[in-house]
């Protein structure tokens, strides 16, 4: 109860705030924390984001996965709140660390850290609360047992990792596993490898549909939803090629996508209810941080794929860039039990990532690339950042990430990608992006394709 009160204490007077994270989505949340006079803002990256330096009074560089530097630095600069927007610190306790420091801090311990970082967890909560919310599913730590399963059902499966793998660890028989021989080597390597750090597997009946992502702020009770966004995973247009951490998003106006009727929406909140009501229920404990949903439109309805306890990117672009709200404001007043509504521009966006040729087969590498910087601010609705970092010689180098997210918004999806497009048309250098993102085939496409699964 004592560090209840003195936490309470601490977050109803904060001047200085720590983001813990390297990427756009962190540049663009330390981007809209600015805007809050008086707050003085610091980050810690593993590596040096040319976007977010300039935004903040102090930065550490260092590891994510070293919990005792990143709560050293918080207690150094004397941060009254910590905001956490990348996964690794959290599942190793990052959250519970800074409390125990009585530091104050937004995402979720590491127990609620589970449902991203643990598949099987959070599957087995939604078996029990909500089991028509998940694909059909099996654990399995014995390859052969995998293999037999996935025989079973004919090899219509996903083959996922029980653990965290930046976004590139499923993979969907029929697409980036192209018969049986490759997925039967792709679950032995998984659980040779513990790829995810766990040497179990999921095997999950693969389904169809169009994917959605809706994102919360939740503390406790409160629920606060943002409009429903659609990213790209694939590198190739038409949903072809290797998964990649994603190539770009979009969003229309209001909360809905184009192929979405307003059930959709309902029953992803729904699901998300549920599963902090169950996890309550299950722990005792309860959560708070940004959880990100990533759902399905399927002929038998709405499903769950994943959960992230962390903004998504690019869809936290897709969405900051038209929040009015200052996000501290939120977080304070969910931590004070405030009633509130999130405002958002009535406009579309598009965002689309430019990447080094040969990503994501070749990471570590650089981006070669010169933006006409002036010319591209002078697009009315248009911001870039970085996912990306500079290394030694000052040259752009992707690491484990992507390259430059470009972001508009407008009227239409369509407006939006043409001033996306305008903006990448000032990049010079080698790169790679996908142009198809945001135009009025992919659209159209995607609404008969759910028009056919509800038939």
């Amino acid at each position: 109860m004592k560090k209840k009160k003195m936490n309470e204490k601490n977050k109803l007077s904060v001047k200085r705030v720590l983001v813990v994270g390297s990427w756009a989505k962190e540049q663009i949340t330390i981007e809209n924390i600015s805007s809050n006079p008086g707050i003085e803002i610091f980050s810690y990256m593993d590596i040096r984001n040319p976007g977010i330096i300039p935004l903040v009074k102090g930065y550490q560089t260092g590891s994510f996965q070293d919990i005792p530097a990143i709560v050293k630095y918080a207690r150094e600069q004397m941060i009254g709140l910590v905001i956490i927007t990348t996964a690794s610190p959290l599942s190793g306790g990052l959250v519970d660390a800074l409390h125990e420091n009585c530091i104050s801090a937004f995402g979720p311990v590491r127990l609620a850290a589970q449902l991203e970082a643990n598949k099987e967890f959070s599957r087995r909560l939604l078996q029990k609360y909500m089991p028509n919310a998940i694909p059909r599913f099996e654990v399995f730590d014995d390859p052969q047992k995998a293999i037999d399963h996935a025989e079973k059902l004919d090899w219509q499966v996903a083959v996922k990792p029980i653990g965290l793998t930046d976004g590139l660890g499923v993979r969907v028989f029929g697409e980036q596993l192209k018969d049986e021989n490759e997925a039967r080597k792709y679950i032995q390597q998984i659980i040779d490898n513990r790829i995810g750090g766990s040497s179990k597997i999921i095997i999950e009946e693969k389904i169809e549909g169009e994917e959605f992502t809706v994102q919360c702020f939740v503390h406790a009770q409160h629920i606060l939803p943002t409009p429903a966004i659609q990213d790209f995973k694939k590198l190739l247009p038409g949903e072809k090629g290797p998964n990649t951490a994603s190539m770009g998003s979009y969003s229309q106006k209001g909360h809905l996508l184009p192929f979405m009727e307003e059930k959709d929406y309902e029953t992803a909140l729904e699901i998300i209810r549920m599963t902090l009501n169950g996890f309550q229920k299950e722990t005792g404990s309860t959560c708070s941080g940004f959880l990100y949903g990533q759902f399905m439109v399927t002929a038998k309805g709405v499903k769950l794929i994943e959960y992230n306890f962390r903004p998504g990117d690019p869809e936290w672009l897709n969405t900051l860039i038209i929040l009015k709200n200052n996000l501290l404001d939120v977080i304070l007043n969910l931590f004070q039990g405030k009633e509130q509504e999130l405002y958002f521009e009535n406009q579309a966006t598009v965002c689309k990532y430019i990447v080094p040729e040969g990503y994501p087969e070749k990471l570590y590498q650089d981006l070669d690339v010169v933006l006409d910087k002036e010319a591209i601010q002078k697009i009315e609705g248009i911001r870039y950042y970085y996912s990306c970092g500079l290394d030694n010689n000052g040259k752009l180098n992707v690491g484990t990430e992507r390259g430059i997210a470009f972001v508009a918004k407008a009227p239409t999806i369509e407006e939006a990608n043409e001033k996306v497009e305008k903006a990448i048309s000032l990049v010079k250098g080698k790169f790679y992006y996908r142009k198809d993102i945001g135009t009025k085939e992919v659209i159209d496409s995607k609404i008969e394709h759910v028009k056919r699964l509800r038939r």
